[in-house]
């Protein structure tokens, strides 16, 4: 079958099947099939597809997310792998990066690092500050320091149940996007049927991250440093109130490219 038949063809069962952005998708699934860039791809309508496809095709169908499939995902303009168990990274935690490199940082600890793309991001753009993650899933683990590994960035990685491997050590800066839906949440079907339950719920009001955070963090933070937290759609009036009330202030609310607001920056009162 031809490339541009073929796309046609699974555009139109992605469709049916509910998928967004069924073209590009299926663009993307030739890319891979392939192993051509969507350039090429798009250039040459004439070539013939594989037969191999079908498997992809009937995976996404199923709404397997994209990024399983690939293998990888782009964020902050780089290609992290990405693998089953592991929670796909999205665009919109680029809004962390923005915040964490703003000002000091010199010593960072990147809570629940899933594939390490917030990490090892932050240590590409600021070479010279020491960076640590962790997480408590060791697929996790496992995957951060691949990427790290391939994309040349030095840094610690470490199993760890948010602060439970660091002891005493002290951080200019804490950044996490911890899990914050709330349990029996509907998801769309990506994300509930696929990726991680423990990445995605925290509890029923989807606050039980945070709430240890905001007591946790405290023994690791220096006095002057900053406290970086990923939020979601209309949880900023939830999760501000557990950190101020437990002596944290909210210096700055930084909004994702919609408009949305995504990273909350909380610093310890002084008194």
């Amino acid at each position: 079958m031809r490339l541009d038949e073929w796309i046609r063809n699974a555009t139109d069962r992605l469709e049916r099947a509910g998928v967004p952005d069924s073209r590009l998708d299926a663009q993307m699934l030739a890319t891979h099939a392939l192993h051509r860039d969507r350039s090429w791809v798009l250039a040459h309508p004439e070539s013939e597809i594989p037969e191999a496809i079908e498997d992809l095709l009937t995976r996404r169908e199923k709404r397997e997310p994209l990024a399983y499939i690939l293998g990888w995902r782009e964020f902050y303009g780089r290609r992290f792998s990405v693998e089953p168990g592991v929670l796909v990274p999205r665009q919109e935690t680029e809004t962390l990066i923005d915040s964490a490199l703003e000002g000091l940082g010199g010593k960072v600890l990147d809570i629940g690092t899933g594939t390490g793309c917030i990490a090892t991001t932050i240590k590409l753009e600021r070479p010279n500050w020491m960076v640590a993650a962790c997480d408590i899933s060791p697929v996790a683990v496992r995957l951060a320091r691949k990427n790290a590994e391939a994309l040349g960035a030095t840094i610690h990685v470490t199993r760890s149940d948010l602060f439970e491997a660091f002891g005493d050590t002290k951080f200019g800066i804490i950044v996490s996007n911890p899990p914050y839906i709330c349990a029996g949440a509907v998801l769309q079907a990506e994300v509930g049927l696929y990726e991680p339950a423990e990445a995605l719920f925290a509890g029923a009001d989807g606050l039980a991250i945070y709430r240890r955070l905001a007591v946790e963090a405290k023994a690791n933070l220096m006095p002057w440093g900053r406290l970086i937290l990923e939020i979601g759609d209309g949880m900023e009036d939830l999760v501000t109130p557990v950190f101020v009330e437990l002596g944290w202030s909210l210096t700055e609310t930084k909004p994702d490219l919609a408009g949305m607001p995504r990273a909350l920056t909380f610093m310890l009162e002084q008194n």
